[in-house]
């Protein structure tokens, strides 16, 4: 039996890689260590690309915060500034409209009144038909003006023997008082005209006093 026989050499001190298939040359070594690094190196990038973008994002959300809350003053803003506005106007608009009645008014109620006081006493005359007794009161110069077309409107409708025509002094132009058997009239043109001015007088009153609240809440 012939038995394996080993070959060394005493000579060799270990470091020579001569012969070991295995071992990995200088340009393999230098090669594993530039792939490390680079890896390494990417590693490290992708780490900080991430932290920057977790940073940005909450840059972002909170530029995004500060906007909307910005946005949600300036809106509260312009709608405060719009009501003052809005209120303003309304006190202007109703000032003019109350000046614009006034100035009016009075040469509606002179020039009016009687055509007022001869439709409305036509309408309760045909509400009055069938009473036996219909009583008409009107100022003097309204009496002279349609008292000859009421007699005529009463004759027309069969109720001219109920129909009794009175002068009252005291009463205005554009004044119309009636009575009948179930009903009634107490009409006044002038009173509705100063009842509108009344009316506009005090909204406009309290639109200047609603404004100037306003501003004094403001200047507080």
């Amino acid at each position: 039996m012939i038995s394996r026989l080993n070959l060394r050499n005493f000579d060799d001190d270990g470091s020579s890689t001569a012969g070991d298939p295995d071992a990995a040359t200088n340009e393999e070594i230098e090669a594993r260590i530039a792939k490390a690094h680079k890896q390494g190196h990417i590693e490290g990038y992708l780490t900080g690309a991430d932290a920057g973008r977790a940073e940005m994002a909450k840059t972002m959300e909170k530029a995004q915060t500060e906007m909307v809350e910005m946005l949600a003053q300036e809106l509260a803003r312009l709608a405060i500034a719009a009501e003052q506005r809005h209120e303003a106007l309304v006190a202007q608009v109703v000032g003019f409209t109350l000046q614009t009645c006034e100035i009016i008014f009075p040469e509606i109620i002179e020039r009016m009144s009687a055509e007022r006081v001869r439709k409305t006493a036509m309408r309760s005359l045909k509400m009055a038909i069938g009473s036996s007794r219909i009583r008409v009161r009107l100022s003097p110069d309204t009496l002279a003006e349609i008292g000859p077309e009421l007699r005529m409107q009463a004759a027309q409708h069969q109720c001219d023997h109920a129909l009794e025509l009175q002068a009252d002094p005291e009463l205005h132009a554009g004044d119309a008082r009636m009575e009948w058997d179930h009903g009634g009239l107490d009409y006044g043109f002038q009173k509705i005209c100063d009842r509108l001015l009344a009316e506009l007088r005090d909204t406009h009153q309290r639109a200047i006093n609603a404004q100037k609240d306003k501003d004094g809440h403001g200047q507080a």
